[in-house]
């Protein structure tokens, strides 16, 4: 212990002694020292005797009192209960307390009392400072406790006093004990009287202590619940007072009907239960559809890209937009037309509030909407997707057709010409079939397609390929195509349920299922009607028939060789359809005609010269109709866009020629053209002059003379 008091000096003690000698040898000489003095005789009245004399009483010598010369400092540490102790620990706060004395001896009042920590950062003192002044009784306190509640350790505390210019100091060494926090029984403010409600909130109480005595901190402290786990509830810590750590409970829609709530600070925990109420569903929101677009194909449709089926998606959400986990959902469909299916009909939702069902398509086209109805807390709320379409089926082949921008094209002087070939196919309903459907393209001559794939993919039912003038040509210039691609051969839907029925059938092992199922069982008979179909050919000289000689291309459906007749089955086959182009000439040749009503035959030399225009020049002139036929070299039209017009007129007038040009046609002998050509007032003799001019800019003219 430090001790800091003034002490008395040596002579003093010396001189103080001395004269407590001298003192005592007096009081001895007089009798004193515990000697009788003997008794005092009574006074006589009337006696003359003589009076004894009274002795004097020597004088004690008076003890000098020692005069303070140092300020005197004295320090004591109390508990909260005022008790004297030297060790603190945890959050226990002691009162350091110090006596000053003056130099006088004195207490000292209003000094300045510095107290101090021999050891950085184990104490902390209130005020911070660690200052204050002394009382009339000369006392100067502060509050000091240990920095942390895990501090541990013993150090020396002291006070420092300046008083008159003269320096006291004292102190004491304490011990510092560890004191982890302590959580208390929890509890609710107010304490709820029934199930806490979805977003509704409630105010938790955690007491924290440290070796029994309130703390002021809650450091560490970790909060949790079944509920927040699930994020469906959440607990914020809030303010710190009188040991009392508050943190707010929100019920976010928990749907585990009670929770329990944790509070921890290292080794020591608490919990407490709350009953929740789950929350009520807004709504039920309609999210996707795993659809491509909006529509799937009929039921036996799908395969090459198309889906039968469909998976909607519903998100069921609470009145706050929050996804409610959990929740039962009722599936169904507003119709049911050609045995359209949902599956399943009931499902749960996930953590995200999602839930799904799957639409399979029937055999009948219609539109749908999935109903999705879901239930909580006595309630329900429903909602609808989108709206489907089910109507794509196979392409079949009364539904295929084959088109040219142009059948007749300036190819056969020049190569790289290029006419668009579009191919367009639906389904037994005339619905466009599935975007994506593959179709082959082959010709006789020229190029057809890309240099990646002879065949297109439809987009809305059709397709489109480039056929390319180039060699081979054929000698008649006239080139035959052919389009196909997998469907069904053409049925009659007798009982109108979308898809070929049959009344006796066997499936791939020869057993009889329950139901037939088109394009896997084998109907044997009582089939509806259909079309069967051979097998496709490019068909190169357009007479109908299978020919090798003619270099006729077979495609056999699913078999090794051509076969002209059916299987005699209802089935996929290549569906298919042909065209024929024209590789037009660039040179054109005219034949006059002669035309009666629609009715029209070459001029022969029976009808006079074929160039001449008789009467519509002199006497009795008058106006003249002029029949033509325009064809290339092989008596072929010219191409589209190939113009016919009148180049000058000498002594007459024409009219337009019509048609003035030429459109899209393969016809054999190609086209016929007409104009009036009418003499002027005189009936002089004149001529007019036909140009026939390609797209190209190929010229040919032919001149009439008006005789």
């Amino acid at each position: 212990m430090l001790q800091a008091s003034t002490r008395t000096s040596s002579a003093a003690v010396k001189r103080t002694a001395a004269l407590t000698l001298i003192a005592a040898a007096v009081l001895s000489a007089c009798g004193g020292g515990g000697g009788d003095p003997g008794a005092v005789p009574p006074k006589s009245g009337t006696g003359t005797g003589t009076t004894p004399t009274t002795p004097t009483t020597p004088t004690t010598p008076t003890t000098p009192t020692p005069v303070a010369t140092e300020t005197k400092v004295a320090v004591t540490l109390a508990d909260g209960s005022g008790n004297a102790v030297n060790s603190l620990s945890g959050g226990q706060s002691g009162t350091l307390k110090a006596t000053v004395l003056g130099p006088d001896g004195k207490p000292a009042t209003n000094a300045i009392v510095q107290f101090a920590s021999a050891t950085e950062g184990m104490v902390v003192f209130t005020p911070e400072t660690g200052s204050a002044l002394t009382d009339a009784n000369g006392v100067a306190t502060v509050l000091v406790k240990p920095a942390t509640y895990t501090t541990a350790g013993a150090l020396a505390l002291s006070a420092t006093a300046v008083v008159e210019g003269k320096t006291g100091s004292n102190g004491m060494n304490i011990a510092i004990g560890a004191a982890p926090l302590t959580v208390g029984a929890l509890s609710f403010a107010p304490a709820p009287t029934g199930a806490l409600p979805a977003f509704s909130t409630l105010a938790l109480n955690i007491p924290v202590t440290s070796a029994g005595q309130k703390a002021d901190v809650s450091t560490g402290l970790a909060l949790t619940s079944l509920c927040v786990g699930d994020g469906t509830a959440t607990l914020v810590p809030g303010a710190m007072s009188n040991g009392v750590q508050t943190a707010t409970y929100t019920n976010k829609g928990c749907v585990r009907q009670k929770d329990i709530i944790t509070a921890a600070i290292g080794n020591s925990s608490q919990t407490i239960g709350i009953d929740v109420t789950a929350a009520n569903i807004g709504t039920v929101q309609f999210a996707s559809s795993s659809a491509t677009g909006t529509s799937i194909v009929l039921k036996g449709s799908g395969g090459q890209g198309r889906s039968e089926s469909a998976q909607v998606t519903f998100r069921v959400v609470d009145q706050q937009g929050n996804g409610l986990a959990g929740v039962d959902v009722d599936f169904s469909a507003t119709t049911y037309t050609g045995n359209l299916a949902i599956s399943p009909l009931r499902a749960t939702t996930d953590s995200t509030g999602n839930v799904s069902a799957t639409v399979s398509s029937g055999t009948i086209p219609t539109p749908v909407r999935v109903i999705a109805t879901a239930r909580r807390n006595g309630a329900s709320i429903t909602g609808l997707s989108d709206t489907l379409t089910i109507s794509t089926g196979l392409p079949i082949q009364r539904s295929m057709s084959l088109s040219a921008e142009k059948v007749n094209f300036e190819g056969w002087e020049y190569d790289g010409e290029t006419v668009k070939v579009s191919a367009r196919m639906a389904d037994q309903y005339g619905n466009p079939v599935s975007d994506g459907t593959a179709v082959n393209f082959v010709t006789e001559g020229g190029a057809i397609g890309s240099a990646s794939q002879g065949a297109c993919l439809t987009l809305n039912g059709e397709c489109s390929v480039d056929l390319r003038s180039q060699n081979f040509r054929p000698t008649n210039g006239r080139v035959s195509l052919l389009a196909f691609a997998q469907g069904v051969e053409t049925f009659v839907d007798m009982n109108g349920d979308g898809q070929y029925s049959c009344t006796d059938f066997v499936d791939a092992n020869g057993n009889v299922p329950a139901t037939y199922r088109p394009l896997v069982d084998t109907c044997r008979s009582g089939g509806e009607p259909f079309t069967d179909m051979g097998d496709a050919f490019l068909d190169n000289n357009v007479n109908g028939t299978y020919n090798p000689a003619d270099n006729d291309l077979p495609f056999p459906y699913n078999r090794g060789s051509y076969a002209a007749a059916g299987n005699g089955k209802w089935g996929l086959n290549y569906i298919r359809m042909p065209l024929e182009v024209v590789f037009s000439g660039s040179f054109a040749s005219l034949t006059r005609m002669v035309c009666t009503g629609s009715t029209c035959r070459d001029w022969t030399a029976a009808d006079g010269a074929a160039n001449e225009l008789v009467d519509a020049a002199g006497t009795g002139c008058k106006s003249q109709d002029l029949y033509v036929r325009i064809a290339d070299l092989h008596d072929n039209p010219m191409p589209a866009g190939t113009t016919v017009t009148v180049s000058s007129a000498n002594k007459v007038t024409a009219s337009i020629v019509a048609p003035e040009a030429i459109g899209s046609t393969n016809a054999v002998g190609g086209t016929i053209h007409w104009l009036t050509v009418t003499p002027e007032a005189s009936c002089a003799v004149g001529d007019i002059t036909l140009q026939v001019k390609t797209p190209k800019g190929n010229i040919r003219a032919f001149k009439f003379n008006a005789i």
